[in-house]
Parts: C-alpha cells; sequence; structure tokens
C-alpha cells in the first residue's frame, strides 16, 4: 500500500494522473500512517473547492438573427451606392480638370494676343517723349 501511495504520488507530482488515481490517493492517504503534507494538501483542496460556488451555466437565450435576405439586400445596396458616389466624384474630377486646362488655354491666348497688341504698340512708344502737338506734326510757328 506505501508503494501504491509513492507510485500515485510521483504521479500526481508530474501531472500525469487522471482522476480515478487521483481519487485513489486520496482514499490511500486517509487510511494510511504517515504523509500528513500530502493528507493536509489533499483536504485543504477538498475544503477549497467547497468553498467555491457551484457555476451554474445560463439558461440558453434565444437569438434573433438578421435574415440573411435582408443583409443581402443591404450588401447590395451599399455596393450600388458606393459605386455611384466613386463614379461621381471621379466625373467631378475629371470636369474640374477639364475646366481648368481651358481656363489655362485661354490665359494663354490672352497672353499671346497682349503681346501682339504691344508689338504694334511699339511705335507709339517713341511719341511720348513729344511735348506738343507742333512737335508730333513737325511743324514750325515761325514760318
Amino acid at each position: 500500500m506505501e508503494n501504491r501511495i509513492k507510485e500515485l504520488l510521483q504521479k500526481y507530482w508530474e501531472a500525469e494522473t487522471s482522476l480515478d488515481e487521483e481519487r485513489e490517493l486520496r482514499e490511500l492517504l486517509q487510511s494510511a500512517d504517515g504523509f500528513e503534507e500530502e493528507k493536509a494538501l489533499f483536504q485543504g483542496l477538498s475544503r477549497w473547492s467547497q468553498l467555491e460556488p457551484a457555476v451554474k451555466r445560463p439558461a440558453k437565450t434565444k437569438v434573433k438573427r438578421i435574415t440573411p435576405a435582408w443583409l443581402n439586400w443591404a450588401a447590395s445596396l451599399l455596393i450600388l451606392i458606393s459605386t455611384v458616389w466613386v463614379w461621381q466624384s471621379r466625373e467631378q474630377r475629371k470636369a474640374e480638370e477639364q475646366a481648368y486646362q481651358e481656363v489655362m488655354m485661354a490665359f494663354a491666348l490672352i497672353q499671346k494676343n497682349l503681346k501682339k497688341g504691344q508689338d504694334q504698340l511699339a511705335p507709339m512708344n517713341d511719341l511720348k517723349y513729344l511735348q506738343t502737338t507742333h512737335d508730333l506734326f513737325r511743324e514750325n510757328l515761325k514760318d
């Protein structure tokens, strides 16, 4: 009996015992002399397990699930709305880009025509230094 207790204790400390072997070890320790530390351990464990409240499993509650058909419709609608939104934002960016290009072309055309006008007015720059109409027409008043 003492050999069996030692064998079971060795297996117990190595965590290799089954529940039946642990039950057998408790029973053997109660009837055997010696092994006071092990007896105290098993008595403390049994008292401690009695102090713990019994765990009650909660009653199964019925869970109302979303119907897959409704979920499919919602997903389809979400995909449709997001696709339309992305398409509209791309179209708006394209329109903005096209408007920007047209404005830049208009500015280039204005700049080109302004340059032509300035070139044609170059001879008029000489006239700005004249003081009077006589200087303009080069008339002599003394004549």
